[in-house]
């Protein structure tokens, strides 16, 4: 045997023998053979081009290849692009094995070139191949101390993730380990709406998987989860939950019909709009004062719009307003219908003086009404002993700059005005201590929190408190005017929300249906230079106190008592829109009517679902509407059965002897 060929044969077994070790090696996981399969097929099919013959214009093809991927090493290492430089590196490498193949043939040179390809090739995977199988241990290692089953995990070390019970699940689990190299403890409640799914990620315990660092990669999460729709995240209810909401459609892109005042008692919450959910957002405002902040243009002039029409169609609450801008132009066109009214500095000093004054009168009267009782009385209850009001502000900051002496007003009347009964409700772009007056941070007496847009992230952490963007309350991410986050104590997750939109004609309209009778006969409309309670002109017939109370024999004020409609109890319905919608439900019967078929029916202000569930709600509540069983999928709703007139009267508790009267 000639030498050359003895040494071809060695060589060839020895390359056999090398090539059987590494399939023993990676028997386990062939896909690591890729690199080595690769280079010996190229190399092989090289040779056959050989067998075939090469000509001179194939070498040249072969030389180019070989020099633009020499070229591509040299323009990376130039611009210090490694990705770019390695790929030139390695096709050159390839491109140079192939060459030599179909230049020469089965030969130890051509081997040489296949081995040193295969080395190369090699000397790149294996550090990567080792990094993956470290990350696949570790994330092992994590999902055991985070609690999750060793089922539960991926075995693809490309593509390590978790496997849910649906695919929304899955994709949203394998978007958070890709995200934070550690698998979540357990997605809880997921649950499909009329707008997407929704679904409470239980996070695992570390400094970098905490709800508000995953808020702060949102973007990054929704391109890992790869499923159409708009995703938007919260903070659970406990420090570790995530709240996760894809919407395929948004039941807030269209503004919010207005669909008229939802109660005629401030005893219950006002409907502000609905959430992104299809939810109605509901605002208990009696003893909670209200802030509402954000840049101007996002709707702060509607949402207040909304609060004045719930306030003033209360028949056991009144309203007065403060508006300092020129010509009084947000709060102006409501005057008629409140108890005072002040455009002018001097007016908002006076009326501010005149709310303090009757602070301190119905304290008083608690007092004197608790010591009568025998047993204490620490709370005013509209209806039973006064109206409740509601004092309306709008732009704090500009009364502030104006009448400085109004800062400590302001100040007492947030801390101590709730107990008899008296709300403010105060609306600023600018909710800083400064404008409370620099001595206290007045914003911790506000219980319900409003958040319009804004431009800056800094405009969250003043309205919501220090921290709160990174908790989530993201004004700067709201979509436009009328989104809005809320919050409350029965509501401290953060939920983009959009309030109804009033039209000029349903403000004009809802005006005229509320205006007090003081606005109706011509009387003035705010105290000139009131000191209390007693100088402000009383209403026809007023009452007197107690005799022994507080401002006894004076004349008191009272609410002018509306007539609407009425429902089954003998309570009145405040809105011709209601009584439209009360008719169409007691119209279907015992059989009852669902939602759907409700909309169905096109009704003036009732074509959506939000709209209809606002009064459907409250009239659940109140006992006035009950369930009459499923029609197909949907729950259908039936009015409940009048009592006579007599039976009403006597279910009534008569007063017992000696009683107290309210003022």
């Amino acid at each position: 045997m000639p030498p050359h060929d003895s040494n071809l044969a060695r060589a060839a077994l020895g390359t056999a023998s090398a090539f059987g070790k590494v399939y023993r090696c990676c028997v386990r996981r062939r896909y690591e053979l890729a690199p080595g399969a690769a280079i010996a097929g190229l190399t092989g099919l090289s040779w056959l081009h050989h067998l075939g013959g090469v000509s001179l214009a194939e070498h040249g093809a072969y030389g180019l290849a070989t020099a633009a991927s020499g070229a591509l090493v040299a323009g990376g290492l130039k611009y210090k692009n490694k990705g770019i430089a390695a790929a030139g590196a390695g096709g050159m490498a390839v491109m140079a094995d192939a060459w030599i193949g179909a230049g020469l043939g089965p030969s130890v040179p051509s081997l040489i070139a296949s081995a040193l390809t295969t080395g190369g090739a090699y000397a790149a995977y294996v550090p990567w191949l080792v990094r993956s199988r470290r990350e696949q241990l570790s994330l092992q290692v994590k999902a055991a101390k985070a609690g999750v089953t060793a089922e539960g995990l991926g075995t693809d070390t490309l593509a390590p993730g978790l496997t849910g019970a649906t695919r929304e699940e899955t994709a949203l689990m394998q978007a958070l380990v890709a995200m934070l190299s550690v698998p979540a403890v357990d997605v809880t409640a997921l649950e499909y709406t009329r707008f997407g799914w929704r679904a409470v990620v239980v996070l695992p315990a570390g400094r970098d998987t905490a709800p508000h660092k995953v808020i702060a990669r949102r973007d990054q999460l929704a391109a890992n989860l790869g499923l159409p729709g708009k995703l938007r995240l919260a903070k659970g209810e406990k420090d570790n939950e995530l709240v996760a909401c894809l919407y395929e459609s948004d039941p807030l892109a269209s503004p919010l019909a207005w669909p008229g005042p939802s109660t005629s008692t401030c005893k219950e919450p006002a409907v502000l709009g609905m959430d992104a959910l299809g939810q109605p957002v509901t605002v208990p405002m009696l003893y909670n004062h209200v802030l509402i902040g954000g840049a101007s243009d996002n709707g702060k002039s509607s949402l207040q719009a909304v609060l004045l029409a719930y306030a003033v169609a209360c028949e056991d609450a009144e309203v007065l307003l403060i508006d300092l801008k020129p010509g009084a132009v947000e709060l102006g066109p409501w005057r008629s219908c409140a108890r005072g009214f002040a455009a002018t500095p001097a007016e908002a000093l006076a009326l501010l003086r005149f709310i303090w004054a009757e602070v301190e009168r119905r304290g008083r009267y608690l007092a004197d009404l608790g010591r009568k009782l025998g047993r204490p009385v620490k709370k005013w209850v509209p209806g039973e002993h006064g109206p409740a009001w509601f004092v309306f502000i709008d732009e704090l900051a500009e009364l502030m700059r104006q009448v400085p002496s109004a800062a400590p007003l302001i100040e007492s009347l947030l801390q101590v005005a709730r107990f008899v009964g008296i709300t403010l409700v105060c609306a600023t772009q600018s909710p800083s201590n400064r404008v409370f007056g620099g001595n206290t941070d007045g914003r911790q007496q506000y219980q319900v929190r409003i958040g319009l847009g804004a431009k800056e992230s800094t405009t969250s952490n003043l309205i919501f408190g220090p921290g709160a963007y990174g908790d989530g309350w993201c004004l700067d991410e709201l979509e436009g005017p009328g989104y809005f986050l809320r919050w409350d104590r029965a509501h401290p997750v953060p939920v983009v929300s959009r309030a109804f939109w009033m039209t000029d004609e349903e403000i004009g309209a809802t005006v005229h249906r509320y205006a007090t009778a003081e606005a109706k006969n011509g009387a003035r409309e705010h105290p000139q230079s009131a000191v209390g309670p007693e100088d402000d002109p009383p209403p026809p017939t007023p009452p007197t106190p107690p005799s022994g109370g507080p401002g006894e024999g004076a004349p008191l004020p009272r609410p002018v008592l509306r007539a609407v409609p009425t429902f089954p109890d003998g309570s009145e319905i405040a809105d011709e829109r209601h009584a439209a919608l009360w008719q169409a439900i007691e119209k279907a019967g015992p059989r009852g009517i669902t939602v759907d078929d409700l909309v169905a029916l096109d009704l003036p202000q009732f074509a959506a679902r939000s709209s209809v569930n606002g009064p459907l709600s409250q009239w659940r509540k109140k006992g006035w509407v009950e369930e009459a069983g499923k029609q197909g999928r949907a729950m259908a709703f039936r009015t409940v059965a009048r009592r006579p007139i007599a039976a009403r009267e006597a279910a009534e508790p008569v007063p017992a002897a000696g009683a107290v009267s309210a003022p």
